[in-house]
């Protein structure tokens, strides 16, 4: 189980600190509604307008019961581009939200990726695939 606390720790690497400064990468992490369980996780980069390296990861939490309704949910997040925020993919059972999961990510990976210029590199897969249904 990983706490926020550990989380925003471990996420913050000294690359990431000296590029970004410690006190915007602090309080950004600090915002962003933590995943507690992580199941899975990819990473992807992108070399940005100043040919620096820019790393993007892909977090999938435990799909769980919803709190407020019969189905499942299962968390996931995009840390590095885009809004970071922790968003929900819901199903009938846990299966189903992992899969729902999978193709939001691969719609927001998508939508990114086209603001890019194509420029997201997933080093899995052949160029252009970023390795999601």
């Amino acid at each position: 189980m990983i706490n926020s606390d550990t989380w925003s720790v471990v996420s913050l690497t000294t690359a990431e600190i000296a590029m970004e400064g410690a006190s915007a990468k602090w309080e950004r992490a600090m915002s962003v509604r933590i995943i507690e369980e992580i199941i899975a996780t990819r990473r992807l980069y992108y070399f940005d307008e100043t040919n620096q390296r820019k790393t993007i990861s892909v977090i999938v939490g435990k799909p769980q019961p919803s709190p407020d309704s019969p189905e499942f949910q299962c968390p996931f997040q995009l840390i590095g581009i885009g809004s970071q925020d922790t968003q929900t993919a819901r199903g009938h059972d846990s299966i189903q939200a992992l899969q729902s999961a999978l193709v939001l990510i691969a719609a927001n990976l998508n939508h990114l990726n086209n603001q890019l210029g194509q420029r997201l590199i997933w080093d899995g897969g052949v160029e252009g695939d970023l390795g999601f249904p």
